[in-house]
């Protein structure tokens, strides 16, 4: 999709890259137990990770944590959060929604409760990656997820659009279900592997984040 320069003295045109990033995928496999990094610039961290591309543009799927409580400490950390991302111009967050689903006890003591369920995350992703290969908007796509459902639209696109170079970053702490994913993307072509996290701390907002007209969002005093 890039056109060639015709000076030939003109460095090579870099292939563009859109990220998408399944936000409670990444919050679960890394960033639960790591207060500190929870504060992630994740334009600043994909230009690191992706050094020899242009990254035009980074899709965050999330949901409002604690939708059926009227005051929720968890959701306001969450919408500081939403603000700071919200002031990289190339950032688009795109919110599904929590709703309750009943289970039953798995210690089998017949009690039945609900939990908040994620819903429309992958869904979305999935119409997202191949809305955008069709439109033809970039050379590369990087998905940071290690959801399973998503193997299908990463199929699909690898498939009938074989010019799309497709890479995956699973965010989840070595062990056999990441290995296994990495082997079921690898055998359809596709580069997969762990997120690199060891710089991650370095791409972190300032404590007080500008988001113009005078307004500023700040780190939550938990995160710091």
């Amino acid at each position: 999709m890039t056109e060639a320069s015709t000076d030939p003295e003109a460095a090579p045109a870099r292939k563009k890259a859109m990220v998408y990033v399944d936000g409670f995928n990444l919050y679960f496999g890394i960033l639960q137990g790591s207060p500190n990094l929870k504060w992630l610039n994740l334009q600043s961290f994909m230009d690191f990770l992706r050094p020899d591309e242009e990254v035009v543009g980074v899709r965050y799927f999330t949901a409002m944590v604690d939708p059926q409580k009227h005051q929720s400490v968890s959701r306001d950390r969450q919408k500081r959060y939403l603000q700071a991302l919200g002031s990289c111009s190339r950032i688009k967050v795109v919110n599904g929604k929590y709703q309750m689903r009943e289970v039953s006890c798995r210690a089998r003591c017949g009690d039945r409760y609900e939990v908040p369920e994620e819903k429309k995350t992958d869904v979305g992703i999935a119409v997202q990656m191949i809305s955008d290969a069709i439109d033809g908007l970039m050379d590369r796509i990087v998905l940071v997820s290690g959801d399973s459902d998503l193997e299908p639209a990463v199929e699909w696109i690898r498939k009938r659009h074989p010019e799309i170079k497709i890479t995956v970053y699973i965010p989840q702490d070595p062990g056999d279900a990441k290995q296994r994913r990495n082997d079921t993307y690898r055998n359809m072509g596709v580069d997969a592997k762990p997120l690199p996290t060891a710089d991650i701390h370095r791409f972190q907002f300032p404590n007080k984040v500008d988001l113009g007209s005078g307004r500023t969002v700040e780190r939550p005093t938990k995160w710091r």
